[in-house]
Order: structure tokens, then C-alpha cells, then sequence
């Protein structure tokens, strides 16, 4: 997609359009990937990831690895837990702490869904060298300025359907 053409605004602008396409469209069928294959949603899968992942996790580690907020994290972890999927264990140290654990459903559905699991544009953003993403960082908040009704409240709300 790359253009050779002298500079439009109009031209550039929809060439950059192409590339969020490209990139919505590609999230969209991945999301569509892991319901059919693993039945649950995208965010859903990254939470059973990050659970695996990591051990002694906690709601709020869960939260600040997603970037999304702590009663989102809930209501994700809640509906894991009611289809079986979850455990919530009370630390032996600390009972104000609860760990997070895949039971051996959730871990049967990770094992079958479709990589990565966390999602292609998290997993591609992941892989960029840190000066481009810093670059892409400023174009963003460049860009999100211009938007008009702009859903800035959204930032910590998952991509994929819980």
C-alpha cells in the first residue's frame, strides 16, 4: 500500500484509512476465529492467557496487564468463573489476597484457540522496536485529538467481546 505519488492530504489520508481497514478487519476475524474454535471471546482468551502466565496473579495485576480497569477485570473474571473456566484462591499469607488459577477446562480451551492469544494488535504492537512505538504513540494522540466525539472513557474497556 505503499504510494509513490507527490504529496495529497486527501490521497495520504486515505491511504492511512486503508491501513486501520487492514487492521480492524484483521482483529475482527481473529476475534471471530476464537469464538468459533475455543467459544469464548477475544478478552475472555487474553485473561486465561495472562492467568496462565503468570502465577499469583491477582485481579489487580490482571487489570494493570490488560490496561483495562479493575471492575472490567471483575466482571471479565466473574463470568470465567461461572462457566467453569477460573478459580479465585485465597492467598495462605494474606487473606485479603485472591490468586487466580485456570482450571483444567480453561486450560483446555487455551491449548485449543487460536495464537495469539492476547490478540493480533496487542501482539503486533508488542514486537515493535521502541522508538516506532513511541512514534506511533504521539501519532495516536495526535489523531485521537482531531476526532470530535472522540470516546476517551473507552481507553480501558477490552477490544474483543468478554
Amino acid at each position: 500500500m505503499e504510494s509513490t505519488k507527490p504529496y495529497d492530504p486527501d490521497l495520504s489520508a486515505i491511504e492511512a484509512l486503508k491501513y486501520f481497514r487492514v487492521i480492524f478487519k484483521s482483529m475482527t476475524q481473529h476475534f471471530h476465529e476464537i469464538e468459533q474454535i475455543a467459544g469464548i471471546g477475544g478478552a475472555s482468551l487474553w485473561v486465561l492467557s495472562e492467568i496462565s502466565c503468570n502465577d499469583r496473579l491477582t485481579v489487580n495485576g490482571l487489570a494493570k496487564a490488560m490496561a483495562i480497569h479493575q471492575s472490567t477485570a471483575s466482571n471479565l473474571l466473574e463470568k470465567l468463573e461461572k462457566s467453569g473456566l477460573i478459580t479465585r484462591n485465597r492467598s495462605t499469607e494474606d487473606k485479603r489476597v485472591v490468586y487466580l488459577e485456570l482450571t483444567s477446562q480453561g486450560n483446555e480451551i487455551l491449548k485449543k484457540a487460536p495464537l495469539p492469544h492476547k490478540g493480533i494488535l496487542p501482539d503486533a504492537l508488542s514486537k515493535l522496536s521502541q522508538d516506532n512505538l513511541e512514534t506511533l504513540i504521539r501519532i495516536l494522540a495526535e489523531l485521537t485529538e482531531k476526532i470530535d466525539s472522540k470516546q476517551e472513557s473507552r481507553a480501558f474497556e477490552p477490544l474483543g467481546k468478554i
